[in-house]
């Protein structure tokens, strides 16, 4: 399900011209693809300046390690997007930030009319990975909540 939602990165960014708030977040999830579950426990992206990804990492071996991967993932990050969207990888120590994300996030509550809250949940549990289930269903709600207030 994700690598299928991956794939429509570059059509999301040419559809979005000029959105930098859009390139930044298609950088976010084609980050979350490349470096998958097992480096996403002490990295994150952080924000997009220009063609710099800001990557927060938890402490100096896991900046050295993921330093040396630099080419690796820029090469797969921009395969994904399609386009030389990133050009260079900054990575800062910080593990605050790893920390907070690493902790359970916060339950899922909608706003949105009840008859949509039980087709929403059973849509996410077709979801396998918890967290694209959690970003599911938050996006849906934040969505719903705005179409009716």
């Amino acid at each position: 399900m994700m690598i299928d939602l991956l794939k429509l990165l570059p059509t999301l960014l040419r559809k979005a011209g000029d959105s930098e708030e859009a390139r930044q977040q298609a950088v976010f999830a084609a980050w979350i693809g490349v470096v998958g579950q097992p480096l996403r426990q002490f990295s994150y992206p952080v924000r997009l300046e220009r063609k710099t990804l800001i990557v927060a990492v938890s402490n100096t071996t896991w900046q050295s390690q993921l330093h040396k991967m630099r080419g690796h993932i820029l090469f797969k990050l921009n395969s994904l997007l399609g386009a030389p969207t990133v050009t260079t990888l900054e990575f800062v120590i910080n593990p605050e930030i790893i920390q907070q994300l690493n902790q359970a996030p916060p339950p899922v509550h909608f706003v949105a009319p009840e008859k949509y809250q039980q087709a929403l949940r059973q849509d996410a549990e077709a979801i396998p990975k918890p967290e694209l289930r959690e970003a599911f269903l938050r996006a849906a709600g934040k969505c719903l909540d705005r179409r009716y207030r």
